[in-house]
């Protein structure tokens, strides 16, 4: 294990530790940052962008790490995929893509409220992006964490909910249901750049029902005929996330990066 203090325009960085191209973990602008890093990295350097529970698809990650992936995540936890996360996750970018000369279109992955995030990051730049993948992803604040019945009724979270309107500023329900963005909204240029959208998610999430989040992004994207692959699990709720076997999802994200 090594430590180092490395000086960039994007902000300090901090490397903590670096594990023989194994992992690294390290501070962008306060934000710290976890990056695994494969021993032979796959041509174009491709790379998998969590929103949020980096290390929660253990399998998919490491899976893809062998293919000669990058996993990179920036922790913004409670933030919702706010203008502010948006910011940090900018400076990543440049940190990654400009500087390291990974990918300039990175698979993202939205793991439950990490659906937030991608969803805010294809909207900014959907030339940024080659993948948006959902798992039991939310994509409607109103459905979680704000708990309102919309086509289905979620167990919602006061917590976070809370939480959203204080990092958003919104002084009440009423402003924060009035002004949030909807799941669909200015997607359509992340189809136009031919954005392939996944979609995992059990068919009777109780958390985030899919009819009200990702459902509602796929319907979108095939009305406006963009390419999707679903892989629905049949009775499953908003756990387990992913597949037991990840291999079909590995596939396709090592076949979509080079294309």
């Amino acid at each position: 294990m090594r430590y180092l203090f490395i000086s960039s325009l994007t902000g300090l960085l901090f490397f903590t530790s670096v594990h023989a191209d194994t992992s690294e973990n390290f501070e962008i602008d306060g934000a710290k940052v976890s990056l695994k890093v494969p021993t032979n990295p796959a041509e174009g350097k491709p790379w998998l962008w969590i929103g949020e529970f980096a290390g929660h698809l253990q399998t998919l990650e490491s899976g893809l790490v062998e293919k000669g992936w990058h996993v990179a995540y920036v922790a913004q936890s409670n933030k919702f995929g706010s203008p502010n996360a948006m910011a940090i996750w900018e400076k990543l970018y440049t940190e990654l893509h400009e500087k390291r000369g990974l990918s300039a279109q990175p698979a993202l992955l939205g793991i439950s409220r990490g659906g937030l995030y991608v969803n805010a990051w294809v909207r900014l730049h959907p030339d940024r992006a080659s993948i948006l993948y959902l798992d039991n992803g939310v994509c409607d604040i109103r459905s979680w964490p704000g708990g309102f019945e919309l086509t289905k009724k979620s167990n919602g979270s006061k917590g976070d909910w809370a939480k959203y309107k204080t990092e958003f500023g919104f002084a009440d329900d009423e402003a924060a249901i009035a002004k949030s963005i909807r799941p669909t909204d200015n997607l359509l240029p992340a189809i136009k750049a031919d954005v392939l959208l996944i979609s995992c998610h059990g068919t009777a999430d109780r958390t985030v029902p899919y009819e009200d989040n990702a459902g509602k992004i796929v319907e979108f994207w095939e009305q406006n005929k963009g390419r999707v692959k679903l892989f629905p699990k049949e009775n499953g709720d908003h756990h387990p996330h992913g597949l037991p076997d990840p291999k079909p999802l590995i596939d396709l994200l090592v076949a979509e990066a080079k294309r």
